[in-house]
């Protein structure tokens, strides 16, 4: 059987380097999308309880059975202030996300009947 061997000269060597450009090129754009997603949630802590931000969303962590209720507080770049709650108790789970259209400006953790961490501003 005879094995017969196309070369594909300097167009095919040409269409092989781009379409090898194009595969890294996607590759080191989702690399950074998936870094930036990771690296835009700021975390703030009021000792075992935590809440989490990025810049047009957040949520709470109750890490202590203690019968107070944890919340993350904020104020949005518009004025508003706003709250979100763990809402499942200290069960080791982070409540949900809740999304703004507005950006945050500042946010903090609480704890009833505890009191609340500093702020942080302008997480991304």
């Amino acid at each position: 059987m005879t094995r017969t061997t196309r070369t594909t000269g300097k167009t095919g060597k040409t269409r092989r380097v781009a379409r090898t450009a194009v595969v890294l090129g996607g590759a080191i754009l989702l690399a950074l999308t998936t870094a930036t997603s990771a690296s835009a949630t700021v975390t703030r802590y009021h000792g075992s309880d935590a809440a989490q931000a990025t810049a047009y969303s957040m949520r709470a962590y109750d890490g202590e059975r203690d019968g107070n209720g944890v919340y993350a507080d904020a104020y949005l770049a518009n004025g508003a202030h706003v709250s979100q709650w763990d809402g499942n108790g200290a069960d080791g789970n982070w409540g949900p996300w809740a999304r703004y259209s507005s950006r945050i400006k500042q946010f903090r953790v609480c704890e009833d009947h505890k009191g609340c961490s500093s702020w942080s501003y302008w997480p991304s």
